[in-house]
């Protein structure tokens, strides 16, 4: 556990031209170092320096087209908040993470022990995913929040 402490309080400093880096490349990830360079003033050798170091450290976890999930048949999002017998979670979780219509897992405080993100073609096949997570062994109860509208869904980080 201390170790986990201390990787987590392990944090890069970020300078003024890693933001500008940081900001300009969630905009647009394929954007030329020479434009990042112009707008902070410093070298193309050194935004490939400084890109280089953030890939490194773990800052930037890797560069992915953002697909808009109803053109590819994954029309129906939902939340599947998940019950577990503690000692058989961890277990559950890793079964859950491997399931290719589950998004995000998080784990949590409350009367929850983890959030799922899910997305799929439509409500039959939310049903039979629902299903599937409850059988796994662990998993003693769900509940599902089906999303109507997404009013907001901010990929990028504020710096």
């Amino acid at each position: 556990v201390l170790n986990w402490i201390m990787d987590e309080l392990k944090l890069i400093n970020l300078d003024e031209v890693d933001k500008i880096i940081l900001n300009m490349l969630q905009e647009n990830a394929r954007i030329s170092f020479k434009e990042i360079a112009e707008k902070a003033k410093v070298s193309e050798a050194t935004i490939h320096v400084r890109v280089k170091r953030l890939l490194n450290k773990g800052v930037i976890k890797g560069f992915k087209a953002i697909i808009d999930p109803k053109q590819v048949g994954k029309g129906t999002t939902a939340f599947v908040l998940i019950k577990a017998d503690q000692r058989a979670f961890a277990n559950a979780i890793n079964k859950i993470k491997r399931i290719d219509s589950v998004y995000e897992v998080h784990d949590v405080t409350g009367s929850y022990y983890a959030i799922l993100k899910v997305r799929v073609k439509d409500t039959e096949e939310l049903a039979s995913l629902i299903d599937k997570i409850g059988s796994i062994e662990g998993v003693t109860a769900t509940e599902t929040a089906v999303v109507l509208r997404s009013l907001k869904e901010e990929l990028t980080i504020k710096l």
